[in-house]
């Protein structure tokens, strides 16, 4: 295989951000000039719908009338714009409000054979059929885990996962087809239904799952990890055997905090689009998903992308033109790599997906979540890397590079006060404990909202402003969690009360899927959150 057919960029609208029609014009301008052929918007409800005020309520959202002119603008670059919404599960969203729930199975999962459920994914097409021209629509029916297991059981009783999950699937293509579309899918559940699994070792699945896939319906496999070319030669070939037009979706890393891992992206990447060419898959995907709040910018993968449209076209990673990155970007590739390093201060080479400033900003001071994590060495090395990002000419990427700036300011503090605090407790060093309570302390809490002002402005600058109250209670939280610290500490020093926090057991280490030395998280973001008590 030489080229590929198709090139395309997913970027996730409606997980905490939605990008301003200005700003995906603008990014439409940069991924025609990498070489894109295709943008889809994963809007799940960030889009509007007539007569339906509580879809999409206080979360942003397109209209019908923006959808035609991003998709005008992008038709003038030459690139084709599609949507991807979601008609199976990940729509918890709607059991907020009582007008909804009647049609949901479980928390987040729609009832199968709930007529209701069916008037209103015709109301889904209807709206977004009118949006855009492309008649290739994406209806996600992806990670469907609990399908069946709620109100259809107990009102209907047990029905196997598989027959009611193609059940939905017919009904949902019967209804794209009345108005003239064609969908793609994510191919998890129809492994998951097979086997109980995403892929087993053998490479085989039933030869029944092919003649159950309905017409009129393309597959896309999602696989983000490093994985072997072993494995991932297998995955292609299983999906391969099911559908004999595949597309292949990667990742760019933006979903684990504030900072993109592209470096790790890139090289995921790397391997894919080989093993592609191999198995003669010719249509790639980016996915550019934006979990726990979207703090990371979608411009913070440029690189990612950029790299991946050059190893597209053949070229090794280190052949990849990196003056036209800046021709077009307007900053070098160089420094936009350099996002990643709010991860790692410390510029090493790391294996997995890092996602350091992350929970070094929410361990505790007192609770010291991750402090068995920290390296001595951490606040210099964010001070250090503070004075890196002021050193960048970043343009009209100003907002995106302050916020990193700001940030590192903030951890070149936080990282260690916590070990600080609790040695300086332990040993009765009063001059110390005030010393962090009336200096080290109001110091991190005049740089996080110092930060909070910049990450407004540049939220603002890039998305709608629905979202940003969740940021508001998120940064908020921790400026008053420090200030009640530094109080607290104070009192122990007038009073002698003790401190109960600083009084309990010795920490143990936290309980994480990779080792502690290189500080990565895959895919376990909501365990951190709730280990750190936010």
């Amino acid at each position: 295989m030489k080229d590929f057919k198709e090139l395309s960029v997913f970027v996730e609208c409606s997980t905490g951000s939605t990008p301003t029609v200005a700003t995906l014009r603008k990014y439409i301008d940069i991924l025609s000039a990498f070489g894109y052929t295709h943008l889809y918007l994963g809007l799940t409800d960030a889009y509007k719908i007539e007569g339906e005020p509580y879809f999409n309520f206080c979360r942003g959202g397109y209209t019908t009338e923006d959808l035609q002119e991003i998709d005008a603008y992008a038709e003038t670059k030459g690139m084709e714009l599609r949507v991807s919404f979601q008609t199976l599960a990940h729509l918890a969203y709607m059991t907020r409000y009582d007008c909804y729930r009647s049609m949901f199975d479980t928390d987040d999962i729609l009832m199968v054979g709930n007529e209701k459920a069916y008037e209103f994914i015709d109301k889904m097409f209807a709206t977004l059929s009118k949006g855009v021209r492309s008649r290739t629509i994406h209806i996600g029916m992806d990670e469907a885990f609990r399908l069946g297991l709620g109100r259809y059981l107990e009102e209907n009783g047990y029905k196997p996962r598989r027959e009611l999950f193609l059940e939905h699937l017919n009904r949902v293509i019967t209804i794209a087809k009345k108005y003239g579309l064609f969908c793609e899918m994510w191919s998890d559940m129809f492994f998951r239904m097979a086997q109980g699994s995403d892929f087993n070792d053998s490479g085989i699945i039933p030869a029944d799952v092919k003649d159950s896939i309905p017409e009129g319906v393309r597959l896309v496999h999602w696989t983000y990890l490093k994985q072997t070319d072993e494995v991932l030669t297998n995955q292609l070939r299983m999906n391969k055997a099911i559908c004999d037009d595949l597309t292949l979706a990667g990742c760019a890393w933006k979903s684990l905090g504030l900072a993109p891992n592209n470096k790790y992206s890139i090289e995921v990447t790397e391997k894919q689009l080989r093993i592609c060419r191999e198995q003669e898959v010719d249509k790639f995907m980016v996915t550019l998903w934006s979990d726990a709040g979207a703090h990371c910018s979608i411009f913070s993968v440029l690189p990612t992308l950029f790299a991946t449209a050059e190893m597209a076209r053949g070229k090794a990673y280190t052949e990849i033109n990196k003056e036209e990155f800046k021709k077009i970007v307007g900053v070098s590739y160089d420094d936009f790599m350099l996002l990643d390093n709010l991860n790692n201060p410390f510029f090493k080479d790391l294996e997995r997906i890092n996602t350091r400033c992350y929970w070094g900003l929410l361990s505790d001071i007192f609770m010291g979540s991750y402090d068995l994590l920290l390296d001595e060495k951490s606040n210099e090395a964010y001070a250090a890397l503070a004075k890196r990002y002021e050193a960048v000419s970043n343009g009209e990427y100003e907002l995106l590079f302050r916020n990193f700036i700001l940030y590192s300011k903030v951890l070149s503090t936080k990282m260690n006060i916590g070990v600080q605090v609790r040695k300086a407790y332990r040993e009765g060093d009063k001059e110390a404990l005030r010393r962090y309570a009336t200096a080290d302390i109001p110091k991190m809490i005049s740089d996080m909202e110092a930060f909070m002002d910049n990450f407004d402005a540049w939220w603002l600058w890039e998305n709608m402003a629905f979202g940003l109250e969740v940021h508001h209670l998120y940064y908020g939280g921790q400026v008053a969690r420090w200030k009640y610290e530094a109080k607290r500490i104070l009192q122990y020093l007038e009073d002698g009360q003790p401190i109960g926090e600083l009084e309990r057991e010795e920490l143990l280490p936290c309980i994480i899927p990779q080792t502690h030395e290189d500080h990565c998280f895959e895919m376990n973001h909501r365990y951190l959150i709730s280990h750190c008590g936010f």
